[in-house]
Order: C-alpha cells, then structure tokens, then sequence
C-alpha cells in the first residue's frame, strides 16, 4: 500500500455534475446520515452528483464502512495511508472527483444539504463560480452555540475582512466550477480550505447561501487550541500571498 492509501473511483450512470468531498476521520458512527441527505437532495433536484469519502485511515474503520454503502449510494472512497489532515484530503479528493463541480461539506452534518441544488444551478446558469454556505448573511445562523463560540466566530471572520468582502470566510462548506483551481496552488494551514478557495481560486463571481449551522450529533469534535494557531498563521501567509501577487481584497 502506498503513503496515498489505496484509490477507487466509482462513477454513476452518466455524467457528473457535482462531486462533493467529505474529509473523515473516526465518522463511522454518522457519516451514513450525511452521505444520505446529500444524495437525496441532488437526486430529488435532477442533479447528477457524486460523493467522495476522503478518509485518514480511520481507527474505526470508517473507510471500510463507506466501501459497505456503495451498493446504495454514488460513492467514491479514498483510504489515506501514512497521510493526515483535512485541507490535504479534500485537495487529494478534489483531484480523483469526477464531477465538473467541486465542493466540500463536514462528515457531522452540521452543514445543510438542502441548499446544495441552489447552488450548483448558480453557478450552472453562470450566476456565480464559487458558492459559498453562509451562517452570516440574512437567513443564515448557528444553533444552540453558546456565547464564547460566537465570539471566536466572529472574531475569526472580522480579523479576515481586510481580504475578502465574504461575510462568512471560515465557512467549510462551498462548491465552484473546477476550473476555478485549475493550476492553483492550494497550500493552506489548518482547516480552512474554503478560505485559500476564496483567496487564491480562479474565479470572477462568488455568492453566499445562508444555512443554519447545526453541531454534530454523533462522534466527536476534531477542533482544539491548535486550530486557531493554525488560522492565524493561514491569515498572515494569505496576506503575504495578495501583496506579493497585488491581487486586490476579493
């Protein structure tokens, strides 16, 4: 077995319209539930779509799993070996999708898969390249977060507006045409893959979808205290990367 872990692609009856990547890590215990609501809101709206399982050598085994579901689901699954963190799996997934549109969601659920067809017919009807779910624009919002999460939150979005006007620039949820990363170099610290996306992704319009951030339900949290050193870093080196580059506030 390779560092990469082992690679298998399955592709549906026709032709993909949209790959979404799910990065997992120990997510046996709900991942199902997310692979579900995905495909069934693709499927009720017509839309072609694929899900991509990029997983870290999962503990429990979270990969063989995926690999049981595939006789009911679209389903590609990457097994990791040797291999780990979440930026690095979805860009390793975004490069094996077969999809013409990317995108990426948690594995817990805490994303709202009923906006995905909104989405992928934006950027279809050339509305928009790069869409973005939104807890903080009109509509949008996160549950039952205490006051402390709330502050970080924000306090992360706020330190990152001298970049971009996007109002919810820690999102991790996002689709966009494949072109848009073709040739880019995506290196990102941390988590925040959307942000590099945003940042650095070849597109010329993006727009927010407002969703309501739920907490996951089952398994466990992954973010610790090294997740805002992380993002911190990941501000500074972007910053570095638009002076050096004179690319303008996005």
């Amino acid at each position: 077995m390779s560092a990469d872990g082992d690679k298998e692609k399955t592709a549906g009856k026709g032709r993909v319209e949209v790959s979404i990547i799910i990065p997992s890590y120990n997510e046996r215990e709900g991942i199902e539930d997310q692979i579900a609501v995905i495909s069934k809101h693709l499927g009720e709206a017509g839309i072609n779509g694929e899900v991509v399982i990029v997983d870290d050598d999962s503990p429990d085994k979270t990969w063989e799993f995926c690999e049981s579901l595939k006789s009911k689901y679209n389903l590609m699954v990457i097994r990791r070996v040797g291999k780990r963190g979440l930026s690095s799996a979805v860009i390793d997934g975004w490069a094996a999708a077969n999809g013409e549109i990317l995108g990426v969601m948690d594995a817990d659920g805490s994303h709202d898969a009923a906006i995905l067809p909104a989405m992928v017919r934006s950027i279809q009807s050339g509305e928009c390249d790069l869409a973005i779910g939104s807890r903080y624009i009109p509509g949008g919002g996160t549950k039952d977060w205490p006051f402390i999460r709330r502050f970080i939150s924000k306090t992360a979005v706020m330190m990152g507006t001298p970049l971009t006007r996007v109002k919810d620039i820690t999102s991790g949820f996002c689709l966009f045409r494949k072109n848009v990363i073709d040739g880019v170099d995506l290196n990102p610290i941390g988590w925040k893959i959307v942000l590099e996306v945003i940042i650095k992704g070849k597109h010329n319009k993006w727009k927010e979808f407002a969703y309501i951030f739920r907490d996951r339900e089952k398994g466990k949290s992954k973010l610790g205290k090294g997740a805002i050193l992380n993002y911190l870093k990941h501000l500074k080196d972007l910053w570095d990367y638009m002076k050096k580059t004179g690319k303008k506030r996005v």
